[in-house]
């Protein structure tokens, strides 16, 4: 059965299949239902990718396969490409406009981060969201932002606590008036600059290489403003904290936060069809 918005490119239908599961190179097996690993004939649906795409960025210090990664990453953690949805090294590089040869090489490095699933001979699929990632991932960041704010609390200057402040109050104010891409993009903004202010921008950068399947889910939750409620509220707490000078209450209030995650992953499962999903 087609997956809907699939990008595809033509080809006769290929279907992988043993014991209901897909298989890899070398035998090894992981359990991704055989309907998301179809490539399917006819044209190829650039409309959908045109939508999912951004355009490249015109910065001459990125090479080009740096820039499609850049663009395909985005689109796959911001789940403008579903989960399981076929994704064509042609038709990418015909929406881009670039040769085959950087969405080949971005391709390639998104399936080392296991953002994107690669079936020699049959098609290139969107990776289910990974729980086991997650779970390592949820656990680094909680370790890492627990230890920060605690030592933080002791030394935040006023400056910074204003300017914490400021963007904590735009995701307020996202959450108002919209657009909640705006509070996806200042709550990124606020964890970063928490490092940035106790001159730990080493540690964010390890957490930005750990919580990429940790964003893909946290996307999925914020477009609800529930969610995004009941964040905005944890960071002020942890605002709260931090301005008493209060280590452990930021600590404790950081850990809470995040470990939210975990119950939300639980409710995501139940609501969004199994495929997306692995352990």
């Amino acid at each position: 059965m087609p997956v809907e918005g699939g990008i595809v490119e033509n080809s006769q239908q290929v279907e992988l299949q043993k014991d209901g599961m897909a298989i890899e190179k070398k035998g090894q097996e992981r359990r991704t239902p055989v309907s998301r690993v179809t490539r399917m004939g006819g044209k190829a649906d650039f409309t959908a990718l045109e939508k999912a795409l951004r355009p490249l960025s015109e910065d001459p210090r990125k090479s080009c396969s740096d820039q499609v990664l850049e663009v395909l990453r985005n689109a796959i953690i911001c789940a403008r490409i579903q989960p399981g949805v076929p994704l064509s090294e042609v038709a990418v590089a015909n929406v881009l406009g670039v040769s085959r040869t950087p969405v080949r090489e971005a391709l390639r490095r998104l399936a080392q981060e296991d953002l994107v699933r690669v079936y020699p001979q049959a098609a290139t699929v969107i990776s289910p969201l990974n729980v086991h990632f997650l779970t390592q991932g949820c656990f680094i960041r909680r370790s890492l932002e627990c230890a920060n704010v605690q030592e933080l609390a002791q030394e935040i200057s006023t400056r910074d606590l204003r300017e914490l402040t400021r963007i904590i109050e735009g995701q307020g104010a996202a959450i108002k008036n919209g657009p909640l891409s705006d509070f996806f993009r200042l709550d990124e903004a606020m964890h970063q600059h928490l490092f940035e202010i106790a001159d730990r921008s080493l540690a964010w950068t390890h957490i930005q290489q750990v919580k990429q399947h940790f964003d893909r889910v946290r996307w999925l939750l914020n477009r609800d403003p529930k969610h995004a409620e009941r964040a905005y509220q944890e960071h002020l707490l942890i605002l709260e904290r931090l301005k008493a000078g209060d280590g452990t209450g930021a600590a404790a209030a950081m850990y809470e936060h995040i470990s939210a995650i975990s119950q939300d992953l639980l409710q995501l499962r139940d609501s969004a069809p199994e495929s997306f999903f692995e352990n």
